[in-house]
């Protein structure tokens, strides 16, 4: 078989799984088992392929499986850039990538402090380290996690730019640091315990502990409303991202603290974050 009728195959087998996306996930399976670049894919997809039935057909049957495309491959692209990924961290998805954007929006040309919480990846940290002069700290409560942001670090190499340590950043340690930043992001954990359940196979394969935000979905919102404020830098900034169904819950907990709440969408036009700042006037 040829690249071209392999990548037809794997696509056709995948569409009952990924829809629309079968065929983006089809070339970078090939592209995977293979060895090649997208680029290199192209300029030789009518040619004869060396036969890799059996690798093949096990890829492909774990992803109908439900397993992330990540976890199979062991890498993903956020950012325009490659990160590592396993079991032991949040899949970074293109959604995300927003948030990112509203960081260097605000960042420019500073020489700023970050702080980011529930790392995972290391991905908002590094992409925001990569493209900007911020110095950034990244905390997370799982070490495994952190050993896959510190191999991207040295992948990437930010390990200059960017900490990686281990933090509950829900204790009283925590609350009590007195360190002050211009910039705190952070993508926690926002989903309510009982809806866990009902979400897809591919969803629920991701770690429990990145998924689950309490009862409410809200745990850590309250906790950070709470606590960050006081580590902001004159004029400094949180960034959230947040459920499609978070907005009225975040303003309101923005408003009873006397913060001034900014939400915004991504490129899907979905509710995907929070600017929040202590003055109440409207954020430039």
């Amino acid at each position: 078989m040829t690249y071209f009728q392999i990548k037809k195959h794997i696509k056709e087998a995948l569409l009952p799984v990924c829809g629309e996306y079968a065929s983006y996930e089809a070339e970078k399976i090939v592209c995977h088992i293979f060895g090649l670049d997208k680029r290199t894919l192209t300029l030789i997809s009518h040619e004869e392929a060396p036969d890799k039935t059996e690798e093949t057909e096990n890829t492909v049957a774990r992803r109908k499986n439900g397993e992330p495309l990540a976890y199979i491959l062991g890498n993903t692209d956020f950012f325009s850039l490659n990160f590592l990924v396993s079991p032991a961290c949040l899949t970074p998805r293109a959604d995300t990538e927003v948030i990112v954007e509203r960081a260097l929006e605000f960042l420019g040309e500073k020489r700023a402090n970050v702080l980011d919480i529930c790392t995972g990846s290391g991905c908002i940290a590094l992409a925001i380290a990569a493209n900007s002069h911020a110095k950034v700290r990244a905390l997370d409560i799982s070490e495994e996690a952190l050993d896959i942001a510190k191999k991207n670090a040295v992948r990437l190499s930010l390990s200059d730019k960017v900490t990686l340590e281990y933090c509950d950043a829900l204790s009283e340690d925590f609350a009590k640091e007195c360190e002050k930043y211009d910039l705190i992001v952070s993508n926690p954990p926002y989903i309510p315990t009982k809806d866990i359940a009902a979400l897809s196979e591919e969803v629920r394969r991701e770690p429990f502990g990145a998924l689950d935000g309490g009862e409410d979905g809200l745990v850590f919102y309250k906790r950070f409303i709470e606590v960050l404020p006081a580590k902001l830098n004159t004029d400094g900034i949180i960034i959230f991202e947040i459920g499609y169904d978070q907005e009225e819950a975040i303003r309101a907990l923005c408003e009873n603290a006397g913060l001034y709440c900014e939400i915004f969408r991504d490129y899907g036009g979905n509710v995907r974050g929070a600017l929040i700042k202590i003055d109440q006037n409207e954020y430039k």
